[in-house]
């Protein structure tokens, strides 16, 4: 049995937490580490119906190779704005973008390939509700966070907001990932077809690009930036 450093008793979601680059071991043996990360490693790998002790190998030569990209974010105000600047900027541009290539993919392929007509209806619902979620969280949140993380007192309303807040982008972030686990499923798992022109394969690849950054930004706010809000709420000694 592989002698590791990281216990397989650690919870997937904090050990993506501690070394963001372990997020792109567990994208390629298929653990879900952001909405789903609330388990044991050792538990994930049975549920995903691989070895441990593998994965535990593959982490610890990810940890050799690869620098901690978290070690920037010294507050939640920096974290929202990388998340800003990383995420959601990227995908103000690339969404209207991929759209179009959906449709203009579906447009020719869809009569050799009808799949793509319910990949193109998932995909629009999911790009309409991914651009109000970004706004939301730029609009209505990641301002009270400043305002908390400064140390100014909240109002009842604000309080409020952060609560409700919290809850409706998990609730949100988890009817991504189920969008995105359909989009998938329905490709065939990005599964080029023999036929594929130039343009299916390039919705294909920016489909499952699209999938990984979700699931890092998924992560960054489930797992690092919320349990931060809670916390510094918890400490100022307002109920959420």
């Amino acid at each position: 049995m592989t002698k590791s450093k990281i216990s397989p008793n650690r919870q997937v979601s904090s050990l993506v937490e501690e070394t963001l680059a372990f997020a792109h071991v567990f994208e390629e043996v298929g653990i879900d580490y952001c909405c789903g990360g609330d388990i044991p490693l050792e538990s994930a790998c049975e549920e995903a119906g691989i070895d441990v002790d593998d994965v535990l190998d593959r982490l610890e030569s990810e940890q050799t190779e690869t620098k901690d990209e978290s070690d920037g974010w010294n507050s939640m105000s920096e974290l929202t704005d990388h998340i800003v600047t990383a995420h959601h900027d990227r995908l103000r541009d690339e969404l209207p973008a991929l759209e179009a290539l959906v449709h203009k993919v579906t447009e020719v392929h869809s009569d050799d390939h009808p799949e793509l007509q319910e990949a193109e209806s998932e995909f629009v619902e999911l790009a309409d509700e991914m651009q109000t979620h970004i706004s939301e969280e730029e609009d209505e949140l990641f301002p009270i966070v400043r305002k908390l993380e400064r140390g100014m007192p909240l109002s009842d309303i604000e309080t409020e907001t952060i609560e409700n807040e919290i809850e409706g982008f998990e609730d949100d972030h988890q009817e991504t990932a189920d969008r995105l686990d359909r989009i998938a499923e329905l490709t065939d798992g990005y599964a080029v077809p023999s036929s594929a022109c130039a343009s299916y394969r390039s919705m294909l690849d920016r489909l499952e690009s699209l999938e990984r950054e979700t699931h890092l930004h998924v992560h960054k706010e489930n797992n690092v930036l919320f349990p931060a809000i809670e916390s510094l709420v918890a400490k100022t000694g307002v109920e959420l």
